[in-house]
């Protein structure tokens, strides 16, 4: 697992000319920790989810350590980032080591300076990176070697206006080769950047707040990703909506808690699904659409009616004709030709027996089964014989479980890593295709 390493290591190129301070973070000196959690909506569970989490540890607005948690189902993987200073409060060395799981390995960024200024970074193990500057002290240029002295990178800092407002030309190598990325700085923060890499060429602009917070990032094909907060009574930040237009499935929604120097706090690190709905236009909708339909009461069982287009385009309705398509997820059957619907409002399934077959009738509205099981499990069979497992919508992997047979002939004895029991009840006559409960033994 690299991506604590890489991090850290592009965190601590992108601040090497500053220090590890709150006001380099946006947070008030105040502060003296920070915890953040990293939310997005996970298809298969249907849920929000946990992906990272992040604590900051600070003293005398210097930060100290910083733990980072990354989840991957039940699994969990932590790295750890100690921060030690110089007298004069440089920063001397970040060093990083894993806590649990395979999160990189242990690693040290060491920092020498000369007359104030940082002359060199090492990356232990793997490159060190050189600065040069200008008679007025700016910063003119990082030269990047790997562990064998050669380049590898070459950066270019440009058209000065003050040390905050220049230009920042990135590339690969020597600097000769005619890729590039190039930022610029206007007030500290990267206002526009230019990236070219053969025949392809992109451009992103970015706009701030007035407390230095990103608000967008918009690309040259007008597609954007748009940031929105939540400020506590010393602005510091509390909550983080991620929007993108072209991606909704990449939104993410950070919520923090911040600690102060007397002890007092502000934010959590809690879901906070009313700050969701606030700013995710697509979540917004469905709940609104799954409140609506869960006060729908149907006459009959079977209420769900699917349509088969032209090119495998599927419409969804209930029996007042209202779209579900946006309340449903179609469940992966790898197994066999079956549709499986999860139904979101009632958290029910239904099922169309050889829906994706090439003569399943299509532009006619068919009835979908709305199956039970009190294991909430189901079981099909295919014409060779092969059994698949279905649970909440979800396909589950046939190796986690093991089939035997019954004392009854005619069912079949299903087992879970675990020791849970289940049976398939009369298997030979069962209907190949189509989905049965399974109970529990």
């Amino acid at each position: 697992m690299k991506f604590a390493v890489l991090f850290l290591f592009w965190f601590a190129n992108i601040f090497a000319q500053q220090q590890f301070r709150n006001s380099d973070f946006g947070y008030s000196d105040d502060v003296i920790k920070v915890e953040e959690s990293l939310y997005k909506f996970n298809k298969e569970t249907k849920e929000f989810i946990r992906e990272n989490a992040y604590t900051t540890e600070i003293k005398n607005t210097y930060f100290q350590k910083q733990t980072l948690e990354s989840y991957f189902g039940e699994n969990r993987l932590i790295g750890e980032y100690g921060y030690r200073y110089n007298p004069d409060f440089t920063i001397k060395e970040i060093e990083y080591k894993p806590i649990e799981g395979k999160f990189g390995y242990p690693m040290k960024f060491l920092f020498h300076y000369e007359k104030g200024k940082l002359r060199k970074m090492i990356a232990e193990g793997m490159q060190t990176t050189f600065y040069e500057y200008d008679k007025n002290g700016n910063r003119t240029k990082e030269i990047q070697k790997d562990l064998r002295n050669e380049v590898i990178k070459t950066i270019l800092y440009q058209d000065y206006k003050n040390n905050k407002t220049y230009t920042k030309l990135n590339k690969d190598g020597d600097g000769t080769g005619t890729d590039f990325t190039k930022e610029y700085f206007e007030n500290g923060l990267v206002k526009h950047t230019e990236f070219v890499s053969g025949d392809f060429k992109s451009e992103t602009s970015y706009t701030y707040d007035a407390f230095k917070n990103k608000k967008s990032q918009v690309y040259n094909d007008n597609s954007r990703i748009d940031y929105n907060y939540e400020l506590d009574a010393k602005n510091n930040r509390i909550k983080i909506a991620k929007l993108s237009q072209a991606l909704p499935e990449d939104n993410s929604f950070t919520f923090i808690k911040i600690t102060y120097a007397d002890g007092t706090t502000s934010g959590s690190t809690n879901l906070d699904l009313d700050f969701i709905k606030k700013y995710d236009e697509v979540f917004r909708e469905k709940d609104s659409l799954l409140q609506h339909y869960q006060k729908v009461a149907y006459s009959r069982k079977d209420y769900l009616s699917v349509l088969k287009g032209d090119e495998d385009k599927i419409e969804i309705q209930d029996s007042y004709d209202n779209n579900f398509e946006k309340v449903v997820q179609l469940v992966d059957t790898p197994e066999h030709s079956s549709l499986v619907i999860f139904n979101e409002v009632d958290q029910s399934v239904h099922f169309v027996k050889g829906f994706y077959l090439d003569d399943f009738a299509k532009h006619e509205w068919q009835d979908a089964v709305k199956l039970e099981s009190p294991t909430r499990i189901y079981w099909v069979k295919n014409n060779k014989f092969k059994i698949s497992f279905y649970q909440d919508g979800k396909y589950l992997q046939s190796s986690n479980f093991s089939i035997e047979n019954d004392e009854n002939p005619k069912h079949l004895v299903v087992k879970l890593a675990d020791g849970t029991t289940y049976q398939i009840q009369n298997v030979d006559t069962s209907e190949a295709g189509r989905l049965y409960p399974l109970f529990k033994k």
